[in-house]
């Protein structure tokens, strides 16, 4: 199987380097792709950069180039929930823009015209996520995980998001772009967060202080998911 995993920064990938054997590096215009081997899985790991565009196109270059099966998105997110603290895994089982608005013409928030309201995590997938975290004790939050263009931060922005988005858990800036991606080409995404800030005031610097942490905690549940030969069966 061809597993793509997509991070946005250097500290949410360079983990996954050192799990990748024989590995070699594809450059595609400023993208480079680390291509390796994780068990009977040929992998093909990518910066994506930040934000929603950057995330689209290193999707985008996966499936079409490499015939990727299943993408992984790994990283971090700032929590919008009070019980969900630094450090905490998130496994969302839908996710959505909260910078898109096209209620005037009788769409949902953050929903793009023909595609739907949100988008949703492959359910057999999701379930192996849910089994796998269960059975090695992986404390986690599931739920909807919100993406924008913007790093959020500050009491205002938070009241604003939950007003709109009463149900997120957690906001971050690439996810939806990728599962957008990825519904238009039929190929089933797995996201896992983990909790860098709290999107309030000190979100900038407990980002920074935190950023190594959060991505050594998705890094811990990719990886097992990775172990777990269930997932080879799960776009059957």
């Amino acid at each position: 199987m061809n597993i793509g995993i997509v991070g946005a920064i250097d500290q949410e990938i360079k983990i996954f380097k050192k799990i990748i054997h024989y590995q070699e590096t594809k450059n595609i215009g400023k993208f480079k792709i680390y291509i390796g081997k994780f068990k009977k899985n040929n992998i093909f790991l990518i910066k994506s950069g930040i934000g929603k565009v950057s995330a689209s196109i290193a999707a985008m270059l996966l499936i079409n180039i490499f015939q990727i099966d299943i993408i992984i998105n790994s990283g971090s997110a700032g929590s919008l929930d009070p019980k969900i603290a630094i450090g905490d895994i998130i496994i969302p089982n839908k996710l959505c823009y909260y910078d898109v608005n096209l209620t005037n013409f009788g769409y949902f928030r953050g929903q793009i015209p023909q595609y739907p309201k949100n988008f949703k995590i492959n359910k057999f997938l999701y379930h192996i996520l849910i089994e796998t975290a269960v059975k090695f004790n992986v404390k986690f939050y599931t739920g909807l995980i919100i993406t924008g263009d913007s790093f959020v931060r500050g009491k205002d922005f938070i009241e604003k998001l939950k007003f709109k988005f009463s149900r997120a858990i957690a906001v971050e800036m690439e996810s939806t772009a990728i599962a957008q991606v990825c519904y238009q080409f039929n190929t089933p995404l797995i996201v896992i967060k983990s909790i860098s800030d709290l999107s309030d005031t000190q979100a900038t610097s407990n980002f920074k202080k935190n950023i190594s942490l959060a991505s050594l905690q998705s890094f811990n549940l990719v990886q097992l998911i990775l172990e777990n030969t269930q997932l080879c069966k799960s776009i059957e």
